[in-house]
């Protein structure tokens, strides 16, 4: 019996060492969805063109944004800063959903998360807004003109089913 023991005692052992000794599995890598993010990547100076709306009157605005890959690869941090504050945004890619993914604060009350897609070198995004006790459902379109300029424009929804344009700009890159 302790012949049975002791060859039992031994294997287990055996066994334990060779699953230790394994190599632990490959952390996953970001795939091709994840990588188109990196377009968004650097250090942006964005103007823009404000419509009168019921939130705001008309007026032009200047901000920087500076977008970070974030750790792993999986998503990109961006931090936009003008006169009038600063929003933060992390933008990712949900891979069971398979949909692009955006949340969003901003320093004056704004929370927000969006859906998107690309197209070509266009990015969707349908986005519900959350800003002064309401709701507000809208869509962001932005176009890569070049590696180094981007246009952008957001249109909130209205009652009807269509949208309203309440800001257009243009991004210039002048920073990896």
């Amino acid at each position: 019996m302790s012949i049975r023991l002791s060859v039992a005692v031994l294997l287990v052992c055996g066994f334990t060492s060779l699953l230790l000794a394994q190599a632990p599995p490959a952390p996953p890598k970001p795939g091709p969805e994840h990588k188109k993010l990196e377009v968004f990547v650097g250090k942006w100076t964005v103007e823009g063109e404000i419509k009168p709306n019921q939130f705001m009157p008309a007026s032009k605005t200047i901000s920087t944004e500076t977008c970070t890959l974030g750790p792993g690869g999986f998503y990109v941090e961006c931090r936009n800063e003008s006169q009038s504050g600063t929003r933060l945004a992390i933008l990712g890619y949900d891979s069971h959903a398979k949909v692009y993914t955006s949340y969003y604060a901003t320093s004056y009350g704004l929370v927000g998360t969006g859906t998107g897609s690309v197209n070509g070198d266009t990015w969707t995004w349908m986005v519900e807004d959350k800003f002064a006790g309401l709701a507000v459902k809208g869509r962001t379109t932005v176009t890569i003109l070049s590696p180094t300029q981007q246009t952008s424009k957001y249109e909130m929804a209205d009652e009807k089913g269509g949208y309203t344009t309440i800001i257009e700009g243009k991004a210039t890159k002048v920073a990896p």
